[in-house]
This record gives C-alpha cells, sequence and structure tokens, in this order.
C-alpha cells in the first residue's frame, strides 16, 4: 500500500508585519510565543526581533495540552525554503541550502529540548536559545519552530489502495535582524529545462532570491515559445507567490493537463529550441513604481525584473519525459535516419553478395572452358 502524507502546515505567515495565530481545532495541543521586549512590530504572532551583533537571548513558548490524557510534543527548528508552489515555508526536512545563504540560521538556533511530554490539562514553558552572528549585515534571517504531536498522524481515508494521513503541526516563525534598515530584494532566472511535477510535463524555470529579505506579493507573467516549432506555445500566470530570503524554487509552466485529466489527453513534448520571456512583478505598494491590472484591479509594485532565456529540450529528453506523462499518448517516432542508414547497409550487403555470387559463377565458367 502506498502511503502519501499531506502535511497541513498551520503557518503563522512570517512576512514582515503579517502574521496572526492560527490554531488546528483537531489538534489536541496549543501554543503560543513569550513576546520579548525586542520584538519588532508588536505581536503579530510570531519572533521579529532586533538584536546586536553577538547578542544571545532566549526565546520561550507556552505549550498546553487540551486532552484528557498526557501527550508528547515534538520540537524541531528548521531554516525559511521557497516550496514548487512559490510560498516560504519552514519545513524540517533538510533541503539544499541556496548558495546564496551566508549565515545559515539553523546554525544560531539551539533547541532547549527536542520533546516534552504534558500531563493531562497542563502547560509548560519551553525555551529556546538564538545567537545573532558576530559579524554585522544588513537585512534578515528567517526560520521557524515546529510543534508536532509524538504519533498523532490521523488516517482520513483509505481508498483504491491508498492512504491519506493528516498531520498537524504548529509553525512558529522566527526573524532576527541587526537594523530595520529596508534591503530590496533581487531575483536571478538561473536554469530553465524540461521537467515533471507529479508525473506531468512541466518547463522549469529556477528563481532565486540572493537577498536577506523576503519577496512579497510576487506577480509572474511567463511565456514559453517554440523557435524550432514556430507553433508551441505556453504560458503561465501566478499574482500570489513570495520567497523566502536567500532562496530558489523551480517555477513549473504546465506542458500537459494538470490535476484531473476527464479522459482528456495530453499533446507529447517536442525537442527543439525554446524561448522563455518572463516578466515578474514584487512588492505591492501604493507607492509603487509599476502598474499593472489583476483581477481587474489597479495594482502596483516596488519591484519588476524581465527575463530571456533561449533554452533546447533535447530528443531523448523528450521521450523520456512522453514516456512517463500518462496523460500524453505517446508513440515513439520514427527513426528516418537510422532506417536509412540500415537500409543503405543491407544494400551495400547484398551489392557485395551478388558481386561475390557474379564473380564465381564467373571463375567457374572460365574454369570450365579450359
Amino acid at each position: 500500500m502506498k502511503k502519501f502524507k499531506i502535511i497541513n502546515f498551520l503557518l503563522l505567515m512570517l512576512l514582515c508585519l503579517i502574521g496572526k495565530n492560527i490554531f488546528a481545532s483537531t489538534s489536541d495541543f496549543t501554543v503560543s510565543p513569550v513576546i520579548s521586549e525586542n520584538q519588532v512590530g508588536g505581536n503579530s504572532g510570531y519572533f521579529n526581533l532586533l538584536m546586536k551583533s553577538g547578542m544571545e537571548q532566549n526565546v520561550s513558548f507556552n505549550l498546553s495540552n487540551t486532552t484528557s490524557h498526557s501527550i508528547t510534543i515534538e520540537m524541531s527548528f528548521s531554516r525559511s525554503t521557497t516550496n514548487g508552489n512559490g510560498l516560504a515555508v519552514y519545513d524540517s526536512t533538510k533541503g539544499k541550502k541556496d548558495r546564496s545563504l551566508k549565515y545559515n540560521i539553523e546554525n544560531y538556533v539551539k533547541l532547549s529540548q527536542k520533546e516534552v511530554t504534558l500531563s493531562a490539562h497542563s502547560q509548560v514553558t519551553v525555551n529556546s536559545t538564538v545567537t545573532m552572528p558576530a559579524e554585522n549585515f544588513n537585512g534578515v534571517l528567517a526560520g521557524g519552530f515546529s510543534f508536532k504531536e509524538k504519533g498523532a498522524g490521523h488516517q482520513a481515508s483509505t481508498s483504491k489502495g491508498v492512504s491519506i494521513t493528516n498531520d498537524y503541526r504548529y509553525i512558529i516563525a522566527l526573524v532576527i535582524q541587526q537594523n530595520t534598515i529596508k534591503v530590496p530584494p533581487k531575483l536571478n532566472l538561473n536554469e530553465v529545462k524540461a521537467s515533471q511535477i507529479n508525473s506531468r510535463n512541466v518547463i522549469e524555470a529556477n528563481l532565486q532570491n540572493v537577498a536577506p529579505a523576503y519577496l512579497q506579493n510576487i506577480n509572474v507573467m511567463a511565456i514559453v515559445k517554440g523557435i524550432t516549432h514556430s507553433e508551441l506555445k505556453y504560458n503561465f500566470e501566478n499574482s500570489e507567490m513570495k520567497m523566502a530570503p536567500n532562496s530558489n524554487f523551480n517555477l513549473a509552466i504546465p506542458v500537459s493537463i494538470q490535476g484531473n485529466i476527464n479522459n482528456q489527453t495530453s499533446k507529447a513534448l517536442q525537442p527543439g529550441k525554446y524561448h522563455l520571456s518572463m516578466t515578474v512583478y514584487g512588492g505591492k505598494s501604493a507607492e509603487g513604481r509599476y502598474q499593472i491590472t489583476v483581477n481587474g484591479q489597479t495594482v502596483k509594485y516596488e519591484y519588476k525584473w524581465n527575463f530571456e532565456r533561449n533554452f533546447e529540450i533535447t530528443g531523448e529528453k523528450a521521450s523520456k519525459l512522453n514516456r512517463s506523462d500518462p496523460t500524453v499518448h505517446y508513440k515513439e517516432p520514427i527513426n528516418w535516419l537510422m532506417i536509412i542508414g540500415i537500409a543503405l547497409i543491407i544494400i551495400i550487403v547484398l551489392l557485395i553478395f551478388l558481386i561475390f555470387i557474379f564473380k564465381r559463377k564467373k571463375d567457374d565458367h572460365k574454369q570450365n572452358d579450359e
């Protein structure tokens, strides 16, 4: 039986000046941060701390058991990253660090314990030590504390051999900074290539925020056009994305039908040369320099980037992806060059054989005449 775990993160948004306490009604415990005096922006449900270089301080959480039995809470901490949906997340899995990340906040946060047991209807305060890097820098370091009941996965449904498990956890975000100087985000476009998401063909464009600052309210408009096959065109738009500081993610531009195909089929991915044109806006602001219309409303943004990139999809890559995409009824293309080559080899072999037979008969005839 294949098991897919759907992680239902109860996020306390870690975007500047945005954050609210969110509690799951199905959870057996609650958690809330104890806000300290050096908090920036008041109590917004997460830690946003102004700290001097080399400074060390404790941050505390109040955990409450709302049940009539004892429970054990597992705790962890992870840096902020950007997932494939273009959202800033705080996952306990250790993904690859972005090469622009100078200070990994995971190295500056120490948990007092990795788990704590609470008796029925009890409350406990747990602590963690946060240290600011000794070097001076502008911008923010960001991560999140994760709290999860040990062994508390709840099976939601089982159908056709697939078991779905809901895993509830709280995320308390942590932002630390040495000053409140605003650092603008900086966006790069890295590799563009053909790939797959959930066994569906896509064009992946890797976007990288190399600044120690959040890039909020991202609005992406992308067009992929075929150069080799000029009739091919793929469009993508998303106006609700966010990127964590010093992070990257693969923006997926769909080529195949996504989700439920309803007996539809996708066109096979074609090998050849392509061109990507992408415009990215970020940071909504009433004083923004860049004005566009989003869902019928006028929106202004502080930042704008334009990217142009040529890339190529090889025949081998296209064939591999098409074979594994269930929405594509794919037949391997006829390799006429190989067929012609084989035919020529057969013709040459036949000619050599005929010449040999003809020469042999001629020699036999000559011997008979003698």
